[in-house]
């Protein structure tokens, strides 16, 4: 497919329920000197000239391997089966779009069916950067599960998507310039990026929470200093959300090096906190292999919301666990020696991939212990205080990466303290360095 110059937006929806507004909003966007490539996403196959890619076209897609190949009447199946069959070959589709530099922005329509298949194919057919905008009747509720980590823009319908009227004609004009001036922005850096590769800068990810803020700031300010103008540093808070970001930045090629000196996302996935990043965090740099310095920062605790909110087995009427009111929305609770544990088994299980191998030279891999504390709660005469606790965190890791490539370190130091920031910047330049 050639290289499409002119400013192309790709339009999602379901035709068989919304195909007048989606002609609509085709024919505004065309207004403004823009393609428009309209795919179709029904339940039911619907047949209009001004349909690009059809369902047929999306069904033909699937590879003759997959059982449904056999499928050719999407309406037979139920709502679920539906979703499920039709959305891995329009991404399928759409990545290929992306690919051949075809389209510049995705706009979407729907409610709550075709956000789902929408905000899907924007998540998972196209990098975080590329224009991708959705208008819904969903999107004034939580919309975490339409947008994940992604930069999926929402508009809310505010009338339901059942018929045009001036209401819904004024949003939907409204969405027809934010994707238009979005697509000519991408298309303008686009133009850019062949020198941007010239000049290619070091782009380091760093994990930081509230209580690892003074350690991540000393370490941004020694990476400044050692690289220059030469690194790009993107700083990602630990609140699930950060960590599942940083991950899909990682695993589309767009972070060269990580400083992971906030692990706190694992604490709150093993013990069941409310700011989980998933079981797979740490393992996108791990599969890449990517020069990489892993501390335990936050590990110490685990995050709820008000007070009244934490679950009674981790209340003061419950357990008897040590609470700490973080402020009226964050109350957390420092871990156990038991936890800890689990925690640094799962961390020592997703750091371990080529560099858990025999062969496993030029593993890029360290881990940094601060012995002085994970926090500033986990520090001398602090609330957090427990070298038990961090010990069993230790040396869990300790045992767990016995034997592989990975390198594990203990500094005395707490991690807010310059000289340990100082220490893993150090390290990590050197792993830059060696990869170069």
């Amino acid at each position: 497919m050639a290289h499409q110059s002119k400013r192309t937006i790709l339009l999602l929806g379901t035709c068989d329920t919304k195909l007048a507004e989606l002609l609509y909003t085709k024919s505004t966007l065309e207004s403004q000197n823009t393609t428009v490539l309209l795919m179709d996403l029904g339940w039911t196959a619907t047949s209009n000239p001004e349909i690009s890619i059809t369902q047929q076209t999306i069904l033909h897609s699937i590879p003759d391997s997959d059982p449904n190949s056999k499928i050719t009447n999407l309406n037979s199946l139920t709502r679920e089966a539906y979703i499920k069959t039709i959305t891995a070959p329009a991404i399928r589709t759409v990545t290929d779009l992306f690919k051949e530099f075809f389209i510049h922005g995705i706009l979407g329509i729907g409610g709550s069916c075709g956000t789902a298949l929408s905000t899907s194919i924007m998540r998972d057919a196209v990098p975080i950067g590329f224009p991708k905008l959705m208008v819904s009747t969903m999107a004034s509720g939580d919309v975490a599960p339409y947008i994940g980590e992604t930069d999926i823009g929402m508009i809310y319908s505010i009338v339901d998507i059942a018929g045009r009227n001036r209401v819904l004609d004024m949003v939907l004009g409204n969405a027809v310039g934010a994707i238009t001036g979005m697509a000519r922005t991408y298309m303008e850096r686009q133009r850019f990026h062949s020198l941007e590769l010239e000049t290619k800068k070091t782009r380091i990810g760093i994990t930081m929470f509230g209580v690892t803020t003074p350690g991540v700031t000393a370490a941004k300010e020694h990476l400044t200093k050692v690289f220059g103008e030469k690194c790009e540093i993107f700083i990602f808070h630990a609140t699930g959300s950060g960590g599942r970001a940083m991950e899909r930045l990682i695993k589309e090629g767009q972070i060269d090096a990580v400083l992971d000196l906030t692990t706190t996302e694992i604490a709150d996935e093993v013990v069941g906190g409310v700011l989980s990043a998933g079981e797979n965090r740490l393992r996108a740099a791990t599969e890449r292999n990517l020069p990489r310095i892993v501390s335990v920062g936050a590990c110490d605790m685990v995050n709820f919301g008000p007070a009244e909110t934490v679950p009674p087995a981790f209340s003061d009427q419950g357990a008897k666990r040590l609470l700490y009111r973080h402020n009226p929305t964050v109350t957390i609770v420092r871990t156990t020696k038991e936890e800890c544990v689990e925690i640094g088994k799962l961390i020592a299980r997703n750091l371990i991939g080529n560099c858990g191998e025999n062969n496993g030279v030029g593993c890029r891999t360290k881990v940094v212990l601060p012995v002085g504390g994970i926090s500033l709660l986990d520090a001398l005469g602090q609330a957090f205080w427990d070298p038990e606790a961090d010990e069993a965190l230790f040396s869990t890791l300790e045992d767990g990466l016995a034997g592989t490539h990975i390198e594990i370190i203990r500094d005395q130091h707490n991690v807010n303290d310059p000289e340990f920031a100082i220490r893993v910047v150090d390290m990590l330049c050197d792993l830059i360095k060696d990869c170069k």
